[in-house]
């Protein structure tokens, strides 16, 4: 079982794109000039911190241009600081792999902007333990809306974990198909991937109608930090208080967090009438 980054990404940055998108002026009606952090620090993968602004909700007012690639953005582990190097679009990154992310380590940023301080902290959790999967394969129908499938479908795929400190866990299905087959007929996606909600259980049952693609899938399972789990539900919350977006970030915006994972896999075959 092997863990990944790549994964994961698209599905913490839809959450946050949304919450800082709904951000309002200040009370004093100016729009204030924020950094927004994105950084989610993996085991075997580099460090990267992504640093990007807060844009206005009025289109006519813009803010004034900024260079976001002459930061000087560190991270402090191990008793250490380490900069990182700049590799455009506000992207910073260890490309000389310097920093190890250790699980149960702790990490600290920091940048100047303007005459602020950023800062955040974070620790990796440790990797998923206990992993098992109720089903490897199964089987069911194409939904067509014209011609429901008759019977039932099939029962939850279960994932089940060790979880004795009751910490947070998602899971996320991605298709590995190239030319993948919708589980619902004529179906398209702005995003591929499914995710559950964060749970502090030691399972999570995957309803196969929530499945999208016939094949080969890859389950992910994440070990998160309460931070992250914050930023999901928020975002699946329909009473959000726009002029406060949750972050654990100091004097901006955004996440920097740590996350561990483990990977399985589910074969859904498709049964013909």
């Amino acid at each position: 079982m092997t863990s990944t980054l790549k994964v994961l990404s698209p599905l913490i940055i839809i959450p946050l794109i949304i919450l800082l998108a709904s951000c309002t002026k200040d009370d004093s009606g100016i729009m204030s000039d924020m950094p927004v952090v994105e950084a989610y620090l993996q085991p075997g993968s580099q460090i990267t911190v992504k640093v990007s602004r807060k844009s206005p909700t009025d289109e006519n007012e813009t803010l004034p241009a900024r260079d976001l690639d002459h930061l000087v953005v560190t991270v402090y582990y191990a008793g250490s600081w380490y900069t990182l190097i700049p590799v455009g679009e506000g992207i910073y990154s260890d490309t000389t792999g310097l920093i190890p992310v250790v699980p149960d380590s702790a990490y600290l940023l920091k940048f100047n902007w303007d005459e602020s301080v950023v800062t955040s902290s974070t620790l990796i959790p440790a990797k998923p333990a206990g992993v098992s999967l109720s089903d490897t394969s199964i089987s069911m129908y194409q939904w067509d809306p014209d011609d429901p499938p008759a019977g039932q479908h099939p029962d939850p795929v279960t994932i089940s974990f060790t979880n004795d400190d009751d910490s947070y866990y998602l899971a996320t299905i991605e298709c590995l198909e190239t030319d993948p087959v919708p589980v619902f007929k004529d179906s398209t996606y702005v995003n591929d991937m499914f995710s559950s909600r964060p749970t502090t259980d030691d399972v999570i049952d995957i309803n196969p109608m929530s499945i999208r693609y016939f094949g080969r899938n890859r389950i992910i399972l994440f070990h998160i930090n309460p931070e992250y789990s914050t930023f999901f539900m928020r975002q699946m919350s329909t009473s959000q208080n726009y002029q406060d977006p949750p972050t654990n970030i100091t004097n901006g915006l955004g996440i920097f967090t740590g996350i561990h994972s483990d990977t399985l896999y589910l074969r859904v075959i498709q049964k013909t009438k």
